[in-house]
């Protein structure tokens, strides 16, 4: 008879991740990048931050660490999401360099994306303190979801 517990010496242990409640206003220092293969979603990118600055010290407050989740099933939706956080933490603000981005930063991405993932907890983007605000917005199927708007530490 096979018993129901054989296997479990070798479980991979996992975390779930902390997200952002909208309407937090605050400053966050990147700690980890790494994509995997998600139970319920598929591939994903997955950044793990701790809150340095926070609105919401109830909720989120500071030294907490917390995760921005981009599922990469539709490539149209999460790679513009994707770009916009690499070019913040390259010092672009998303909203407003939109052609120093796309000419200057667009290119390197797919390599300091890949390097981001293959070590991600010693690539360029470890450290990186970012200005984080997020909001709600409702779903084409009338869910809610909670965007994070990363840009540039402010100097």
């Amino acid at each position: 008879m096979v018993d129901m517990w054989d296997g479990l010496e070798d479980a991979e242990l996992f975390e779930r991740g902390k997200y952002m409640e909208p309407n937090f206003i605050g400053v966050v220092e990147i700690k980890k990048t790494l994509a995997k293969e998600t139970l319920k979603n598929g591939m994903a990118f997955i950044v793990e931050m701790v809150v340095l600055k926070t609105n919401m010290p109830d909720k989120h407050p500071e030294n907490q660490r917390v995760t921005w989740y981009q599922g990469l099933k539709d490539k149209t939706v999460a790679f513009p999401a994707i770009a916009a956080w690499a070019a913040a933490c390259l010092g672009f603000d998303p909203k407003g360099d939109k052609s120093k981005i796309k000419e200057e930063v667009q290119p390197l991405l797919p390599a300091a994306m890949k390097e981001a993932t293959d070590n991600p907890e010693d690539n360029p983007f470890i450290g990186v303190k970012l200005e984080l605000s997020t909001f709600l917005v409702k779903t084409k199927k009338g869910g809610d979801f909670t965007v994070y708007d990363f840009k540039p530490l402010a100097a």
